[in-house]
């Protein structure tokens, strides 16, 4: 409908919302369906969002962006909301860069519900990508919901676990399968080119640290409660374990040939999860690397890591920069991550040019043999927001 009234990216969006203090709202501090595509969300203070929960459902958090095609959310501080950032439906050509995200959970003493849950940092849902997640600080108790895929992340620093991957695609229906089919569009443009279901999987980890911290009874509570203590669900490890079993690429392309179309034995495969890609990334305190991680580093000693505030600025204190060593996966580049599977798109700036992630999250140029992080060396003293 939007298309036939001519929301075309010549008509709507392209808004700026900068450097401005949102906080204390009740539901959502920015929200938007479709008219916030191609814009920029940037230098923004978020916080203390949908904390009395009066309201659940399904427009809650500091943002949450219904198609937010090529939408860049970048150097945000996001912190002490339900749920951080929201991306629902279409989150084509979006990019999440060098925001610091932390706090964002219900409290202690919170009674967890099926329409609540338990919040994350950033909750991308049903969308084909290409999504990217690069350069950010993912430090609340879950660092992601994702219920999706054609996703990449680059270059973060996750202190959190990854939930319902590979489960809250369908519409809640018991008898029938009620497979959500979404929406992917013409790059860098509003114009549907299709709709598909969501295989999972189609992700790629580069260059990202994992750090498991301790895992609060509320959500271990939670899960038992509402039957969703797995790892398909209310996973809480951190780390790339809820992808276990995926394909990579060459086992996946593999299953294919004309002769296998034709064999009604084995066209499961056309439902199958989508191909995984891993490089340079380092576990830490326990955090569980995917089998398919093959070349990851594991940090056997303890790191410790925490955030605290100097001076009313926010301030990483870790002795993680002892342990990491130069070289992780290289420079990393919108080469590197290649095309989301369903729109055929690469992860790319909104004008089609090229990415190359040599820049870290406080503006630092990266050696040809970095450090995996969002800092190309350790941050000391310096405030994050």
């Amino acid at each position: 409908m939007a298309q036939i009234e001519g929301w075309t990216k010549e008509k709507i969006g392209s808004h700026i919302v900068r450097r401005c203090n949102i906080h204390d709202c009740g539901q959502t501090g920015i929200v938007g369906h479709l008219g916030g595509v191609f814009s920029v969300i940037e230098d923004n203070h978020i916080h203390h969002i949908n904390n009395k929960q009066d309201l659940t459902g399904a427009e809650i958090g500091g943002i949450k962006m219904h198609a937010a095609i090529d939408v860049v959310f970048r150097r945000n501080h996001i912190h002490h909301c339900t749920r951080g950032l929201w991306l629902d439906w279409q989150a084509q050509g979006t990019r999440v860069s060098g925001n610091l995200f932390h706090d964002n959970m219900p409290p202690d003493g919170t009674d967890v519900t099926m329409e609540l849950q338990v919040g994350e940092d950033i909750f991308v849902e049903v969308s084909h990508g290409p999504t990217l997640i690069d350069n950010n600080l993912l430090l609340s108790d879950v660092a992601c919901r994702l219920s999706t895929q054609g996703l990449a992340f680059v270059h973060n620093l996750i202190a959190g676990s990854f939930t319902f991957v590979g489960e809250g695609v369908d519409s809640g229906g018991e008898r029938f399968t009620n497979m959500r089919y979404t929406p992917y569009h013409v790059p860098h443009r509003t114009e549907v080119l299709g709709f598909m279901s969501i295989l999972h999987g189609d992700t790629r980890f580069y260059n990202n640290v994992f750090v498991q911290r301790p895992v609060r009874k509320l959500l271990t509570d939670s899960a038992k409660k509402l039957n969703l203590d797995r790892i398909s669900a209310f996973n809480f490890i951190c780390g790339t374990s809820p992808y276990d079993g995926y394909p990579d690429e060459e086992t996946y392309r593999s299953q294919f040939s004309a002769e296998s179309f034709l064999s009604r034995e084995t066209r499961d495969k056309y439902y199958d999860h989508l191909p995984m890609y891993f490089g340079g990334n380092v576990y830490c305190n326990g955090a569980v690397p995917c089998d398919g991680d093959f070349d990851a580093q594991i940090v056997k000693e303890t790191v410790s890591l925490s955030l605290s505030e100097e001076k009313g600025r926010p301030v990483l204190k870790t002795d993680l920069y002892e342990y990491l060593q130069p070289g992780a996966g290289g420079i990393i580049s919108t080469a590197t991550l290649g095309e989301a599977f369903e729109p055929e798109q690469r992860f790319e700036e909104p004008d089609g040019s090229a990415i190359v992630f040599d820049t870290d999250y406080l503006g630092v140029h990266r050696e040809a043999l970095p450090l995996a992080g969002p800092f190309a060396k350790p941050p000391g003293d310096q405030a994050l927001a």
